[in-house]
C-alpha cells in the first residue's frame, strides 16, 4: 500500500474506527456498459455527516483524491476511480429515511435507496414522482449529484425540481447545510441547486429534504401505434394542449425496442394486432377532486385515428394489464444491455427537432456503416432521446469499433446543430468530459472551471468527472 495512504487510513481508524475503512468488493463500483474499470482497491463508508466532514478535511490536507459512489448505477462513469491510489467513499450506511405529515415532507440521507424512499411516501398516502430504471439499488445522493430524470419529468421535473432542502461536505470538510422546508427563499445564492448536478466535484451531499405528491388516482394508461415520430409529436401537442400538467408521462420507443426484447428473451404481451413501427405510451391523471374525465379522453384519443395520426389505440383494461405496457418501456434499458451498444446517446432536442434530428442521423450513421441498428426511444413530452446504436451482429463489433468515435461526434455534431444537449439526464462523468469541452459555451465553461478551482483548489473531489485535465 502506498504509504500515504497507509497514513490516511490509520487516522481514520483512529479517529472514527476501525471499520471506517474496507477492500473494494468486486461489484463495489461497476460499469453498467462495461468499458471502465474501477481500480480503486479501498472503500470508506462513514456513518454520519460528521465523519464524512473529518474524512474530507484529512483527504484534502494529504491530498487524497475521492470518488463518490452511490448504488453504481451511473452510465457516464462518475463512480468508477481511474488510478490506484483514488479511495471510494460511500454513503451507504447513512440510509434514514423520514416522512413529516405536517407538511408532506421526506427527510432523507444520501444513501437511502430511491425505491424505499418512494415506498415511504406511498405508505403514508403520498406519491414521491422520481422514476428510473435502477430505482432499485440507486441511491438518492447519486439521484440528486446527477440531476436524474426519468419519466415523469414533464409533469413533475426533475430530481433538482424535487429537492427544497440540502446538506453537503466540501473538500475542505466544511458542512453547508439548507436543510430549510422552505419553497421560498432568497437568502444569497442557491447553492442546493449548484451542488445538485455537480456530480460529486463539488462536494458530497448528506442529506435533502424532498417534496411529495397527491397519489395520483388510478391514472389512465394508453398506448398508441404510430407510423413516424412527426406523428407523435403531433399527438403529443395535441395532448399537452388539452390536459397541460395533467399529462404524467409521454415516451417513444422504436420497433427495434420491442425486437431487442424478444431477442433478449423478455416475455412481454405485444399490445397491438399489427407491428406498430414506433410507439407511444402516455399516462393522465384524469381525476380532479371527484370528478373521473375517462370517458372525454377516451373519445379525444379516438380523434387521433380519425385524423390518421395513430394506427391502434389501446387502453388497458386493469392493473394488470397497465403493468404489462409499462413493463415494455421498462425492460428496454436491460434488453439493451444484454444486446451491447456500440454506443449509446443521452441526449435532449427542441421538441420539434426530434423528428428531423431522427431521420438525419440515421442517414448520416448509415452513410459510415450498414452494420449498425439504431434503437431510438425515450422521454419525447420532454426533448429526451435515448438515440443507442448497436452492432446488427456481433461479428461485426471490432469493425465497428475503429468508426466508433467518428460516428460519436458525427450524432453530437448533429445535436449541436438542433441546439440540444449531449447530456439530458445521465450527466458527463468521466465518458463526456471531452466532449462537454467540445460542445459547451466557453464563457459557460469558464464559470464551472473558476467555481470547481475556488470550492476544491486541489482537485480531490472526484477527479476527471465533469472536467477533463485539459480543461483545469
Amino acid at each position: 500500500m502506498d504509504k500515504s495512504l497507509d497514513n490516511f487510513f490509520s487516522f481514520l481508524t483512529k479517529k472514527i474506527g476501525r471499520n471506517a475503512v474496507s477492500l473494494v468488493g468486486l461489484n463495489h463500483a461497476i460499469d453498467p456498459r462495461d468499458r471502465l474499470v474501477n481500480k480503486s482497491k479501498f472503500c470508506i463508508k462513514p456513518e454520519n455527516t460528521k465523519e464524512v466532514s473529518v474524512i474530507l478535511a484529512e483527504a484534502n490536507q494529504r491530498g487524497i483524491p475521492l470518488i463518490p459512489v452511490g448504488g453504481s448505477t451511473g452510465l457516464v462513469g462518475g463512480q468508477i476511480a481511474e488510478k490506484n491510489d483514488q479511495v471510494s467513499l460511500s454513503l451507504e450506511k447513512m440510509n434514514a429515511i423520514s416522512f413529516s405529515e405536517e407538511d408532506n415532507l421526506l427527510t432523507v440521507q444520501a444513501g437511502a435507496i430511491l425505491v424505499n424512499i418512494k415506498r415511504i411516501a406511498f405508505d403514508a398516502g403520498r406519491f414521491f414522482p422520481l422514476s428510473i430504471a435502477s430505482e432499485g439499488s440507486c441511491q438518492i445522493g447519486g439521484n440528486l449529484a446527477t440531476n436524474a430524470g426519468g419519466v415523469n419529468v414533464l409533469r413533475y421535473g426533475s430530481a433538482r425540481d424535487l429537492c427544497l432542502g440540502i446538506e453537503a461536505v466540501l473538500p475542505n470538510g466544511n458542512i453547508v447545510s439548507s436543510m430549510k422546508a422552505l419553497k421560498k427563499n432568497n437568502m444569497g445564492f442557491d447553492i442546493k441547486s449548484l451542488l445538485i448536478g455537480s456530480e460529486g466535484t463539488l462536494a458530497v451531499i448528506t442529506a435533502a429534504i424532498l417534496r411529495t405528491f397527491p397519489l395520483p388516482i388510478d391514472p389512465l394508461t394508453t398506448i398508441i401505434s404510430v407510423n413516424e415520430p412527426h406523428e407523435a409529436l403531433s399527438i403529443f401537442n395535441h395532448m399537452s394542449k388539452i390536459f397541460g400538467d395533467r399529462l404524467m408521462a409521454f415516451e417513444l420507443m422504436k420497433s427495434t425496442g420491442i425486437d431487442f426484447l424478444r431477442k433478449t428473451g423478455f416475455k412481454v404481451r405485444y399490445p397491438f394486432s399489427e407491428k406498430a413501427p414506433w410507439i407511444v405510451l402516455v399516462d393522465i391523471d384524469m381525476n380532479i377532486g371527484s370528478t373521473n374525465f375517462r370517458d372525454q379522453i377516451q373519445e379525444i384519443l379516438s380523434k387521433f385515428l380519425d385524423k390518421n395520426l395513430a394506427n391502434e389505440i389501446v387502453i388497458p383494461s386493469g392493473l394488470k394489464q397497465k403493468k404489462e405496457i409499462w413493463s415494455i418501456r421498462e425492460s428496454i434499458p436491460l434488453a439493451n444491455r444484454r444486446i451491447g451498444s456500440l454506443f449509446s446517446n443521452d441526449i435532449s432536442l427542441p421538441l420539434r427537432s426530434i423528428p428531423e434530428f431522427i431521420e438525419e442521423a440515421d442517414k448520416r450513421l448509415l452513410s459510415i456503416s450498414n452494420e449498425i441498428i439504431v434503437n431510438c426511444f425515450g422521454h419525447i413530452g420532454d426533448g429526451n432521446l435515448h438515440y443507442n446504436v448497436f452492432p446488427i451482429a456481433s461479428e461485426a463489433i471490432k469493425r465497428l469499433e475503429k468508426n466508433r468515435p467518428v460516428m460519436i461526434k458525427m450524432v453530437n455534431d448533429l445535436v449541436s446543430e438542433f441546439s440540444g444537449s449531449i447530456s439530458a439526464e445521465h450527466g458527463i462523468g468521466r465518458s463526456k468530459s471531452k466532449e462537454l469541452e467540445r460542445y459547451e459555451d466557453p464563457g459557460k465553461l469558464s464559470v464551472m472551471t473558476s467555481i470547481k478551482s475556488a470550492i476544491d483548489p486541489k482537485g480531490i473531489l472526484n477527479p476527471g468527472v465533469i472536467f477533463s485535465k485539459e480543461t483545469l
